[in-house]
Formats: C-alpha cells, sequence, structure tokens
C-alpha cells in the first residue's frame, strides 16, 4: 500500500492511505494572514494583521454626547508633564489624561507610588503590545513598575492599572525614533493633605498659648503698604498690614479656618519658605515683617494663589 505524506499550512503531517490521494485537504486550511514584515532587527518576522472593525453605524443620544463631550474636555487639558528629578517625565495625577509614547526594540518603564500595589492591569489592544510587571526598592519603599513594548509604530490604545490605591487610565502610542524611558506621577492629594497636616499641628502648638492682642494704633504706627494680587478666591485677603515686628492678613469674615490657604514666604528667587503664624479671629498673624509672601490652597488644576508684597519689594 503506497502511503502519501500530506503537510498542511499548519505544519501537521498528515497520511494518506491511497495513492489516488490527492493533498486537497491542505487547501482547505486558509493561509495564515502574513502583513508586510517589521524592519530588520525585530525578534519576529510577523506582526499580527491590522483589525479591522465593523461599520460605526450607532447613534448617540443627547445624554452619551454630553458624557463624551466631557470626557474629552479632560482628555484635552492643558495640563503638561515635567520633568522629575530623577529624569522620568512625570504627570499629576487626575489632573489630566496622561500619555505615553513608546517605540518598538525599547521599553517605556512607568513606575508609580512607593508602597503601591498592582492589583490588575487591561490593555485595549492586547495583541499588538505588552506590559510586564517590576519591581524596585525594598521595604516600605518599594516602587511597582510596569515595562511596556509595542510591537509596531503607529498604534493607539489604552492602558487601565488597578492598585491598591487608586487607578490609572493612559493613552499609549506607538513612533519609530521618539520614545519616553522613564514616567512617573505626582499625587496632587497627598500634597495637600501634607499642607492640611502642617496646618493642624500649627493649631496644636498654638493651642494653650496667650492669643496676641490686636496692635494699637496709639502704641504703634502700621503700615498698609502692601499690594495684593492672584486669583479671586473667596478666601483672598482685604487688606494686609504690619507694625514693627509682625505682619496681619485679615480675611472675609465668612471664611471658616478650615478654608484658608497656606502661607509660604517667598525669597528674592521666587522660593518658598516655611514662617511661623497663627490664625487670630479673622486674620493670620505673622511673627515677622513681610517682603513678600504666597497663600495657597490645593494643587494641580484645583491650587488658587494670592501673592501679597510690600510696596518697594521686588515682585
Amino acid at each position: 500500500m503506497n502511503k502519501t505524506l500530506c503537510a498542511t499550512a499548519l505544519g501537521t503531517i498528515i497520511a494518506a492511505s491511497s495513492s489516488s490521494f490527492t493533498c486537497a485537504i491542505a487547501q482547505d486550511v486558509p493561509a495564515i494572514n502574513r502583513v508586510a514584515p517589521l524592519q530588520t532587527g525585530h525578534v519576529s518576522k510577523y506582526v499580527a494583521a491590522p483589525i479591522v472593525l465593523s461599520a460605526d453605524t450607532v447613534k448617540l443620544d443627547l445624554r452619551q454626547q454630553k458624557s463624551v463631550s466631557l470626557a474629552e474636555q479632560w482628555n484635552d487639558k492643558s495640563t503638561m508633564p515635567f520633568l522629575g528629578e530623577d529624569g522620568s517625565v512625570q504627570f499629576d495625577y487626575g489632573a489630566t489624561f496622561p500619555s505615553i509614547v513608546c517605540a518598538p526594540l525599547y521599553a517605556c518603564d512607568v513606575a508609580l507610588q512607593p508602597g503601591e500595589v498592582i492589583r490588575q492591569v487591561m490593555l485595549g489592544d492586547a495583541s499588538r503590545w505588552k506590559v510586564s510587571p517590576g519591581m524596585s526598592g525594598s521595604g516600605d519603599r518599594v516602587v511597582a513598575h510596569l515595562v511596556i513594548k509595542p510591537a509596531d509604530v503607529g498604534l493607539s490604545t489604552n492602558l487601565v492599572i488597578y492598585t491598591d490605591r487608586r487607578s490609572y487610565s493612559i493613552r499609549l502610542v506607538s513612533k519609530k525614533d521618539q520614545w519616553m524611558p522613564l514616567v512617573s506621577f505626582t499625587y496632587p492629594d497627598d500634597t495637600q493633605a501634607q499642607w492640611d497636616s502642617y496646618r493642624a499641628q500649627q493649631t496644636v502648638q498654638l493651642k494653650g498659648k496667650a492669643s496676641y492682642s490686636q496692635p494699637q494704633a496709639v502704641h504703634t504706627t502700621l503700615s498698609f503698604n502692601y499690594r495684593i494680587k492672584g486669583d479671586s478666591a473667596k478666601w483672598r485677603p482685604i487688606r494686609v498690614y504690619a507694625d514693627d515686628a509682625k505682619t496681619y492678613i485679615q480675611f472675609p469674615a465668612n471664611v471658616k479656618n478650615d478654608q484658608t490657604p497656606a502661607l509660604v514666604i517667598l525669597n528674592s528667587a521666587n522660593q518658598a519658605q516655611m514662617v511661623n503664624y497663627r490664625m487670630l479671629d479673622d486674620r493670620y498673624v505673622v511673627d515677622q515683617v513681610i517682603e513678600k509672601a504666597a497663600l495657597i490652597r490645593g494643587v494641580g488644576r484645583h491650587q488658587e494663589r494670592v501673592e501679597i508684597a510690600r510696596e518697594g519689594s521686588e515682585s
């Protein structure tokens, strides 16, 4: 009995027991869809075929259109990333829709907050993007990393990361020669919590101390020679004045203590420095004569800032 061996397109060897048997079986197996090969140097000669989508026939109602418009407003926020001390491209968490640019044959490293634990990762296009976990540091300073690699150029998708603290939504784009080696985040809510803690500590330290009586014009010469500029916050001071030793920053009467801003002194280089002050009725009492200072509340896109400067000082 003659044996005829037929190789199918999938590489499986089929034995036929008849000499009249032909290899028509192999013709019934669809050929592999091979697309244009990548440039020389890629590990794989071929990549997945382009994804063909169905016609977009769904019409959005007014509510859906409004929802999409709101999402696009957040996406189009003009908040820009900045360069971190470690050389990473840093985004303010929650301020905008972060976009990470990667390139084939290179690894983009996304570092999360120290101590943050990754629970789950979801990719919009899992066939042409690869995401791998990594870790650095030790103890309570362990940093979780995600290493991102695209399979080709001209790709665009999104990445969703769920952790024990928050969720991240990130856009991914692939280019031929442009990429971001290291990406990280700053966390405005944590910064605000630090300011709140600072103000709370000052309140505790000042409890039990005798209230400082307001200066009397008959004994002290007061100077109202201060400029106020900045945001139109509801806590914006109504006036600032000083005597020979202290500065007084008066707020509107309807401002509550938990709505007041943090105060920092600005030096000649416009760098912020801590200063001792306390709340007395509707005003801050500062233990020095201020030349220039800033009142700050909130962070990121929600930050409100008002600056005060003594006439004659550098602006």
